[in-house]
């Protein structure tokens, strides 16, 4: 075999290996993509169960330890979201407990109409 033949050789095989690799990595990055996204669905359904668990067990004197810092951060959550509404001006919706703007008729989110009283004072 001459030199350029040899040369052509080596560079069509290195092509070829260089192909491979690249199939092999798009492979990988796919299967990488694929077990991320369970993992995110599985965090979401552990996440669910746990509230419903938390929902069903939040008085039961066996798990008080476990659920008394929930429930704390629960309430401070809800404080701190009043006060939020409170600055931006926002009262909250009788129905579904959305931020909605201080004068408006209906909920943006559940669509409940809010009453005169509800559009005017803002939630302390």
């Amino acid at each position: 075999m001459s030199f350029l033949e040899n040369l052509g050789a080596t560079i069509g095989g290195g092509a070829k290996t260089a192909l491979d690799k690249g199939k092999e990595l798009k492979d990988v990055a796919a299967i990488k993509t694929q077990i991320a996204s369970i993992q995110a669905n599985l965090g979401k359904l552990y996440k669910e169960l746990g509230k419903a668990y938390y929902d069903e067990n939040k008085e039961a004197a066996a798990y008080s330890d476990k659920m008394a810092p929930i429930k704390d951060a629960l309430d401070k959550i809800a404080e701190l979201e009043a006060k939020l509404m409170d600055a931006q001006g926002n009262v909250k919706c009788p129905v579904c407990g959305a931020s909605v703007e201080a004068g408006a008729q209906f909920c943006p989110k559940c669509g409940a109409a809010m009453s005169s009283s509800d559009s005017e004072i803002p939630i302390e």
